[in-house]
């Protein structure tokens, strides 16, 4: 994919794009889906002076990390690949932090602290979420919400949104 090349099909729901800048079905960021695939991709830190972000990990291994602070909104693909965002080099900002993790055949690995709240909304077919050390879900298809026992009294609040097809999505300390 050369620099910058439109969406033809978006990477969420799968509706062909037609080269718009947001999904018509779901609004998923395709310029940012595009600007990740034109990117040949280095470790990327989240910054909240730049846009939400996204990571990439299309047949290979992508970190990133709060270091500088988080941005909601940021997005993570796994392709045949793996990426872990680590949210343990800083402490997410008070509120709650959204961020939207695709894996298709890949992983993904979410390091946060403890004491943050963690909601996943989504879908998973065929693929595996553990929150914690404990198995949400059948493996089988799975379209519904987890909370965290302390999700609505936490400070530190973070919402995945998620769709998993044959991949798997672990939240950890």
């Amino acid at each position: 994919m050369s620099a910058m090349e439109p969406i033809e099909f978006c990477p969420k729901c799968r509706l062909r794009a037609g080269g718009a800048n947001f999904c018509p079905a779901c609004g998923t960021n395709l310029a940012a889906v595009s600007a990740a695939l034109a990117d040949p991709g280095r470790t990327r830190r989240l910054d909240q002076s730049r846009s939400a972000g996204s990571t990439l990990g299309v047949f290979n291994t992508k970190t990133v990390s709060n270091e500088t602070g988080l941005r909601g909104g940021h997005s993570a693909v796994a392709v045949f690949g793996t990426v872990t965002i680590d949210l343990t080099a800083d402490q997410l900002p008070p509120g709650e932090t959204r961020i939207n993790v695709y894996t298709i055949f890949g992983n993904a690995d979410i390091l946060v602290f403890n004491d943050v709240g963690i909601r996943v909304t989504g879908a998973t077919t065929f693929g595996n979420l553990k929150v914690r050390g404990e198995k949400i879900g059948n493996g089988f298809f799975n379209a519904d919400e987890y909370r965290s026992p302390n999700y609505e009294q936490s400070e530190r609040r973070l919402h995945i949104d998620v769709v998993t097809i044959f991949g798997e999505l672990k939240i950890r300390r």
